[in-house]
């Protein structure tokens, strides 16, 4: 063998080089794998035998005993508890931090959450997020403003609604003219399943398009019908959680190893009882099945993509949503599991359950389980009649309010640190505290507001079969999704409580539950002082208006006195670092605009509830000011921030009353000061910058470092 080229010192550095290289050299294998072949090779069809148990199961063995608690007839919250309790502390000691719920896990794919890392220009922002659900709403609440029974709600404040029909921007997939009966659902149109397979509709299992591999007689690959494999494999019998897995591999055989459906494989191994698995797979999980089998019967139309740029609806029947749950939950759709940046629906969100069954077993995902066996034992038990529509509405941007010359003062409020939107917002606009990715986390691990949601109220996830990822001038509206379920806690904390009757709200001349919810997303805040620049509130502004205003035609606007009040929160706080106080005045603007009023549920803080009550009676009694002062002095706010480059020991709202009273400290900030005079130079500057972007605009500008750009950065 040759000698090298040349003979190098070798130092200390070296030693530690090559032991890298010689440790890279070998492959490392991967422990989690190893335990998932060892489950799918011992896992085979017609047995329910467990394979080898890995260190997670085992732990979770030990306490088994103790169950998860709320089983499916209302029982065992308080062992819910005790077994909560017990795990963390358990696999805490046994695999350390690593393993302990995170609700920001995932969120670069599902839910968004504002960045930790420190800057020069100002103070991070670290998530605030609650760990308990709010007190619930007593009759001796102690709330503030005007009454809860004088505001605006459905269905009394409702025009009479057109006959339903199909038009150019309104898919419904019912056959017209219809009327609501209780007992029998409405009936598919057309007769006969057609085909959409294109860009424009959602790409179903059961076209003759959804074509597979399928390894045929002497290992020869051969094509075959997916849905023909779909349908062998769901009419098979399937006994337990393990021939599932091998049941919805079948026809996903690309993701076997990948895959590990041990989360499934948890709840029924470790959480429920024996009559409870017995009682799904037996009885709950053939009902399933054939609702999912019959999607060729059940939906017949093309379904339409609501893609951005367009204001579209889409109508259809709760079973006929049930129907296409029901293939969510066997992992039915083609080109939905594909995640890199050139797949076909990377814009979209996720739509197979898999993402539910998968991962290392944590309490919350168990519990969301429950939510979603809940919603199926229902549906296939008695099926509702009714129907739901969901509405992606598009506001043209020279459609926007111009936000500095309104001069209208607030709108009237209702404001209560008790209760929640789902709960006490009946007849009202529900704000959802959206992703620009419908429902979030909801199929991972997240679990604030808007996932909960979506997990009380099932049929708004089939939304993310059909909505592209939201704009900034965008929301979707759901109105008549029925809540199966009641809960408790908040993000890690979070339990299913049983069964919600929601057979008492009212329904409208289409058979639509009186429930309205808009799905609005908030932007992520990274540094705290950025939030109140004027193009990031007026990206708020612009974003809330999109969920609260109605839009009936430019010849045939709605009424004030038909619009009912908006019901909302911190929108934009927890996980995503945005104030509540500035949040909550850009909703009020926002509704005002939208000639609605307001009721705000502070999540059980009741300074908030004071402070928010104090500055609206200041700005629409006390001292009036229009809309376009307000933000001037945000903008302002602003200004104080970015100079001390820390949070400042005032907020926004004690800021605006000093600003009048004299109280503050340099009198140069008040209005129409020679300093105020100089900061608004420098904003136009700022703002001239921006609208160049990155580009150097001239050597004696001002330098400034240009916000990042705020909008969700999820795939």
């Amino acid at each position: 063998m040759s000698e090298p080229p040349l003979k190098k010192k070798r130092t200390l550095l070296d030693f530690f080089r090559k032991k890298t290289k010689s440790n890279n050299d070998e492959p490392v294998k991967d422990k989690k794998v190893e335990i998932i072949d060892v489950e799918m090779a011992e896992s085979k069809p017609g047995k329910s035998s467990k394979p080898a148990v890995n260190p997670v199961k085992k732990v979770l063995n030990d306490i088994s005993t103790q169950g998860l608690g709320a089983s499916f007839d209302g029982k065992g919250a308080q062992a819910a508890k005790t077994f909560t309790e017990k795990t963390d502390k358990i696999l805490k000691s046994s695999f350390g931090d690593t393993f302990k719920y995170d609700e920001t896990m995932e969120y670069n794919m599902d839910s968004d959450v504002a960045d930790s890392q420190g800057s020069q220009d100002g103070d991070s922002v670290k998530p605030d997020i609650p760990t308990k659900k709010p007190s619930q709403r007593k009759a001796n609440s102690d709330w503030k403003g005007k009454p809860l029974n004088r505001l605006n709600k459905i269905p009394d404040c409702m025009e009479k609604l057109p006959a339903l029909h199909s038009t150019e921007n309104h898919t419904v997939l019912i056959k017209v003219p219809y009327k609501y009966d209780p007992k029998t659902p409405p009936t598919p149109h057309p007769a006969q399943y057609k085909d959409g397979w294109n860009n424009d509709h959602v790409k179903m299992p059961c076209s003759p398009q959804n074509e597979y591999p399928f390894q045929g007689k002497n290992n020869k690959q051969i094509l075959r019908k997916r849905w023909e494999i779909i349908e062998e494999a769901l009419l098979s019998k399937i006994p337990g959680p393990y021939e599932l897995e091998d049941i919805i591999l079948k026809y996903n055989s690309r993701y076997f190893g990948k895959w590990n459906f041990e989360t499934l494989k948890c709840l029924f191994t470790e959480d429920l009882t024996q009559s409870e698995r017995n009682h799904f797979f037996g009885e709950v999980l053939p009902k399933i099945a054939k609702l999912a089998l019959n999607l060729p019967h059940l939906c017949t139309q093309p379904i339409p993509l609501l893609k951005k740029g367009k204001t579209r609806s889409i109508t259809l029947s709760q079973q006929q949503i049930a129907c296409l749950l029901a293939n969510a939950f066997f992992c039915t759709y083609p080109r939905r599991n594909a995640k890199g940046k050139s797949s076909e629906f990377f814009n979209y969100p996720s739509i197979n359950f898999n993402s539910l069954y998968d991962g290392t077993p944590n309490c919350v995902k168990l519990e969301k389980l429950k939510c979603i066996i809940q919603y199926f034992s229902r549906v296939t038990k008695k099926m509702p009649t009714g129907l739901v529509t969901f509405t992606r509405q598009h506001v043209g941007l020279i459609d926007f309010p111009k936000w500095d010359n309104l001069d209208t003062t607030l709108r009237d409020l209702h404001v209560s640190a008790e209760g929640t939107i789902e709960d006490d917002g009946e007849g009202l606009l529900q704000v959802d505290f959206a992703n620009k990715y419908l429902g979030g986390g909801v199929l991972t691990h997240g679990c604030v507001q808007e996932e909960i949601r979506f997990l009380i109220c099932p049929e708004m996830i089939i939304s993310r079969l059909f909505t592209e990822g939201l704009e900034k001038n965008e929301s979707l509206i759901m109105k008549g999704c029925e809540r199966f379920s009641s809960y408790d806690g908040y993000a890690r904390t979070f339990e299913w409580k049983g069964d919600y009757d929601d057979s008492k709200t009212p329904r409208d001349d289409w058979g639509r539950l009186c429930t309205h919810v808009t799905a609005i997303d908030a932007l992520v805040i990274h540094h705290y002082d950025r939030q109140f620049k004027g193009d990031i509130v007026k990206r708020e502004l612009n974003k809330a208006y999109c969920g609260f205003v109605s839009l009936g035609g430019a010849k045939n606007p709605p009424h004030e006195i038909n619009l009912s009040a908006v019901c909302t929160g911190n929108w934009g706080c927890g996980a995503f670092g945005g104030d509540k106080r500035l949040k909550a005045l850009i909703q009020l603007m926002a509704a005002t605009a939208a000639k609605r009023d307001v009721c705000y549920y502070t999540f059980d803080d009741e300074r908030l509830k004071n402070d928010i009550f104090n500055i609206h009676q200041y700005l629409t009694v006390t001292n009036p000011l229009g809309i376009g002062t307000i933000l001037n002095l945000i903008e302002r706010y602003e200004g104080v921030l970015r100079k001390s480059r820390r949070k400042p020991n005032m907020n926004l709202f004690e800021y605006i009353v000093k600003v009048f009273d004299g109280s503050l400290e340099n009198t140069d900030s008040e209005p129409d000061s020679p300093a105020i005079e100089r900061e608004m130079s420098r904003e136009m500057l700022y703002s001239k910058e921006s609208c160049m972007g990155e580009e150097a605009v001239s050597k004696n500008s001002v330098k400034r470092q240009l916000s990042e750009d705020y909008k969700a950065t999820t795939p």
